[in-house]
């Protein structure tokens, strides 16, 4: 059994965008993103009630706070648990203060309410390109969104963190945008999608938020989307306001634009980190 775990974070306003995927079979259990430290209590007591004891595996698709700051409180935690992640990762887990002092910089009051970040024992950290659970877990490195990005399939569903961004459900469609945060590079984000290919049929479990079960059409969408977007922001570089630049992304992604449809709170959280992935895609094209 599959479920999605939310972890919202009232004093953000954060909600349908946090979350955990729980899974429960016959050989364990394992969970994908166990995310910020602040939420890590709520996720705990919403997995020991569901009559779970013991964590098997946590897969990280990367260890940016909102999905990996709660590792190393869950660990202690749930001491049995084996951590997956990309090798590049391991360092920052293990020693997380370079990770913390980064985060906090980049997101300011927003790495605040995360929460802090507790450190991981070496010995309960495993990198590798498939893990020992059921039929098989294999980890796919997808570097884009972070360099230590990487997904997993399972089964018939892809777990893809960021890799396709932010996803979100809407009556008949859906909203997409990409997540490209500084250091943004778009030839690793295309061939991770290459990449991810052969996996993308499946349903796929986004890191923000939710499922969708038309893989290859998200990757589709996705791929336009992030190529759309590096053109038009290239066609803004002499251009200093952000609302401007967002203002003709509007006018040129249609499902971007879709993020009208979004309630208050989640509509000024996109504006916020739409405001992250341009920056992101600007550095890139000055560099």
């Amino acid at each position: 059994m599959l479920e999605l775990i939310d972890l919202d974070i009232p004093s953000l306003g954060y909600t349908r965008f946090i979350s955990a995927w729980l899974y429960r079979g016959k050989a364990g259990t394992f969970l994908v993103d166990p995310g910020p430290a602040a939420t890590v209590g709520h996720l705990i007591r919403e997995i020991e009630s569901r009559g779970v004891n013991r964590i098997d595996w946590v897969l990280l698709t990367h260890i940016h706070m909102d999905h990996a700051g709660g590792i190393g409180h869950l660990v202690e935690h749930f001491t049995d648990a084996r951590v997956a992640c990309h090798e590049q990762a391991v360092r920052h887990l293990v020693d997380p203060e370079r990770l913390l002092a980064g985060s906090k910089k980049v997101l300011k009051e927003v790495a605040a309410a995360y929460g802090d970040i507790r450190p991981v024992p070496s010995g309960s950290i495993a990198s590798g390109r498939t893990i020992d659970f059921e039929d098989g877990i294999a980890v796919i490195p997808t570097p884009g969104h972070a360099p230590h990005h990487q997904c997993f399939a399972f089964r018939d569903v892809l777990f893809c963190g960021e890799l396709f961004g932010v996803f979100e459900t809407l009556e008949n469609d859906f909203y997409l945008r990409p997540a490209t945060p500084p250091r943004f590079v778009f030839e690793d984000f295309l061939d991770s999608m290459d990449k991810i290919r052969p996996y993308a049929d499946r349903k796929l479990c986004f890191g923000h938020y939710g499922s969708f079960s038309k893989g290859l059409e998200i990757l589709a969408a996705s791929r336009a989307q992030l190529s759309l977007w590096v053109d038009v922001i290239r066609s803004h570089m002499a251009e200093p306001d952000m609302d401007v630049i967002i203002d003709d992304l509007m006018a040129r992604d249609p499902v971007f634009s879709r993020v009208r449809r979004l309630a208050g709170r989640q509509y000024e959280r996109e504006m916020h980190f739409t405001r992250n992935s341009i920056r992101g895609i600007r550095e890139y094209l000055t560099a």
